[in-house]
């Protein structure tokens, strides 16, 4: 019994996490056809935090670069911190996320994408991240397996 429902949760995690990741690549996808705006880069920095490698390795680093930029829209003022939709996330690659910070320096005069039923919601990049595909396969094969757990016979 408490078998059963714990892979009923696991399959309606796995079926929310899918419906997430859709909603956040829709919102990807649609900001290709967004009006834009000019924007000023306000920060540009280089996070970085300490990740536990797990057993006898050592510890490793991941990178994020944090962005906020401002922008007008119809006389209204905004601030975002998307870069893209979804927004990727930490990454094991400095060199990557230096390289994203080098195309929108503090000062810089970028092109915010927004969304014209709701300004505050913006990007700098256009499209879905390639994560979202992944994390949309990931959740699917969650939701297969429970689906599979859940009707197979005892």
């Amino acid at each position: 019994m408490v078998e059963k429902l714990l892979q009923g949760l696991m399959l309606l995690a796995g079926l929310a996490a899918f419906a997430y990741l859709w909603w956040l690549g829709a919102k990807g996808d649609a900001s290709a056809s967004w009006p834009s705006a000019v924007g000023i880069v306000q920060e540009s920095r280089l996070e970085q935090r300490q990740v536990n490698a797990g057993g006898d390795r050592d510890n490793t680093w991941e990178y994020f670069p944090q962005l906020r930029y401002q922008y007008q829209v119809q006389g209204h003022t905004y601030q975002s911190g998307n870069r893209r939709f979804p927004n990727p996330g930490y990454s094991r690659s400095q060199q990557e996320v230096t390289a994203i910070l080098a195309r929108y320096p503090a000062g810089a005069q970028v092109r915010v994408y927004y969304n014209p039923a709701n300004p505050a919601e913006a990007c700098l990049e256009t499209g879905q991240h390639w994560t979202a595909w992944v994390g949309k396969a990931i959740a699917l094969l969650i939701v297969a397996v429970a689906a599979w757990l859940l009707l197979r016979a005892d």
